[in-house]
């Protein structure tokens, strides 16, 4: 009596969605089975495409029926058993050998004795059918593709939202993202630092862990989070919203190209904070090193310190080293002196808003010129699309005419942009100023290295150094303004006034905290204070009463 093994197969491409499921094909064939009074010795059940060959349980069906333990199979229809030429060829041989003496599927029967060319058909047709869709679905992906529609899983900060079928910006996440852009930018970050941040704010894999290096850098240089996309190996642009500005996505490029030379000495690579602190008796850099220290028990204890480079050739430095967790409580310490109350920020950005609908100007000549050049690249995006399609240019010429036509169009939009703010600039600057200035209420122990150096770096540039095991430094203007106001803020019946530099008019605004009224004269009027405003210092004298 002859053996059959029965065999489902489903798929999860797209060519098999209507196709019947598992369950659907094996009660099928179970009653096929019992109404043809057939052997099934085995049910052989496959989730996997058959347009590759390699697919395990049937290669092991086929293997075990050459070893004689079935002589045939039922399966729904022959593109079950294979879509692809390697696969149906070895079906079609050990049929005609009579290894295989019988396929049933639900409409028709196989025998070793039938025409070849019936069976040939069938897997011809399955296998034509993958060519077609695969034709059909890379053709429809390009067209997406110029639609500015991008045909792919959405990078971190944005979603694929299934009920406009289009890419959108995830509120959450895209704040994380934009501000690893700006923090990297910085130049003081490692991919390690960025990756750490993003962990930090619950950007990881499915899985829960960290995203790697690789990732990061990936995902820094994806120029989809300016409006772009690449796809096919060229350069889309898209009509999903941008995350960062070009000229941020620029300045990343640069410090992930900087960050990508390699080191003079890879076994010795620089701790967080060095290029941060200098020696306050000679002046020289403060550098770092490891420390280890093994105990009798076995026990090896690492310890990171930083101490004077001694490069001086004309002072003998002796400052001893400290070590860096020390050094960390020191600068958590001294970062929190220029942190921002929030109702102090509150009032600053109010008085901002202010200001900037109070300032806007008009860049009409400007702004049209921009506009006429803009459409000049989109016409000539449109002819290099004509020559190219003629066959008058080269892919390649053709790709990269394309790539630098696009990012200059980009350029030329944000710049139309910032035209139409008009004088305004310093808006952004100084928000940037506000909002660096509240995270420090956020600064313990616990934050990222990198990330303290970078604000060190911001509050007291080349100013910070490090004297007998403590860390000092002399803040930039518009720092020391914050620290004098909390000092003064801190006494009783006292108020701060900040005047404006001379030859403006002070608008007077007044901030109320729990111990006393600090009372702000903000020059918000004229367009050099603004501008004064945007570069820093800010226009400010500063006088107690």
């Amino acid at each position: 009596m002859t053996t059959y093994f029965l065999y489902a197969r489903k798929s999860t491409d797209v060519e098999d969605k209507q196709v019947r499921s598992i369950d659907d094909q094996l009660a099928v064939l179970r009653e096929l089975a019992k109404d043809e009074k057939l052997n099934i010795a085995q049910e052989f059940i496959e989730r996997q495409s058959a347009k590759k060959p390699g697919r395990p349980v049937f290669n092991e069906m086929l293997n075990r029926i050459e070893k004689g333990e079935a002589q045939g199979i039922v399966s729904w229809k022959l593109d079950r058993l294979a879509r692809n030429p390697v696969d149906s060829g070895r079906i079609s041989w050990l049929l005609q050998q009579g290894v295989i003496q019988h396929i049933k599927t639900n409409d028709r029967s196989f025998y070793p004795t039938d025409n070849v060319l019936m069976t040939s058909v069938e897997f011809g047709m399955a296998n034509q059918f993958i060519l077609d869709l695969k034709t059909n679905t890379k053709r429809g992906l390009h067209a997406k593709a110029k639609r500015g529609d991008y045909p792919g899983l959405a990078p971190i900060g944005y979603i694929n939202d299934s009920r406009i079928k289009l890419v959108a910006v995830d509120k959450k996440k895209s704040k994380i993202v934009k501000r690893a852009f700006e923090l990297y930018a910085e130049g003081n970050w490692r991919l390690e630092d960025a990756t750490n941040f993003l962990a930090e704010h619950g950007i990881k894999t499915k899985g829960g862990i960290p995203i790697k290096r690789d990732q990061v850098s990936y995902m820094l240089s994806n120029p989809f989070y300016i409006g772009l996309f690449r796809y096919a190996g060229e350069l889309h642009e898209g009509n999903h919203e941008p995350i960062i500005s070009k000229q941020l996505f620029d300045k990343t490029q640069a410090a992930l190209k900087a960050r990508s030379k390699p080191s003079r000495n890879p076994k010795n690579s620089p701790q967080a904070l060095c290029g941060a602190l200098r020696c306050g008796s000679c002046g020289m850099m403060i550098t770092a090193e490891h420390k280890f220290k093994h105990q009798k028990n076995g026990n090896i204890h690492e310890y990171v310190y930083y101490r004077c480079t001694r490069k001086s050739k004309t002072i003998r430095c002796s400052e001893p080293p400290i070590r860096e967790e020390v050094l960390n409580r020191q600068l958590s310490s001294l970062l929190k002196k220029y942190a921002m109350p929030a109702d102090w920020a509150a009032e600053l950005l109010k008085m901002s808003e202010r200001d900037e609908k109070e300032a806007t100007q008009s860049t009409t000549a400007l702004v049209q010129e921009a506009r006429i050049e803009i459409q000049a690249i989109s016409q000539k995006l449109q002819r290099l699309l004509t020559a190219y399609l003629d066959q008058d240019i080269e892919r390649e010429a053709y790709r990269s005419e394309r790539a630098n036509l696009l990012l200059r169009k980009k350029s030329l939009e944000e710049k139309t942009r910032k035209l139409e703010q008009g004088a305004i600039a310093w808006i952004e600057p100084l928000r940037d100023w506000i909002k660096d200035a509240q995270m420090l209420n956020e600064m313990d122990e616990t934050t990222p290295l990198p990330l303290k150096k970078s604000f060190a770096q911001k509050i007291f540039g080349l100013n910070l150094t490090l004297r007998a095991r403590e860390a000092r430094g002399v803040p930039q203007k518009q720092w020391a303004s914050v620290e004098e106001a909390h000092q003064k803020n801190s006494k009783t019946d006292t108020c701060l006034l900040l005047e404006p530099a001379v030859g403006f008019e002070p608008t007077t605004h007044r901030l109320r905290s729990d111990c006393s009224t600090t009372e702000l004269r903000w020059p918000i009027t004229e367009p050099m204070a603004r501008f004064a405003l945007a570069t820093f210092p800010l226009p400010w004298e500063r006088s107690a009463t």
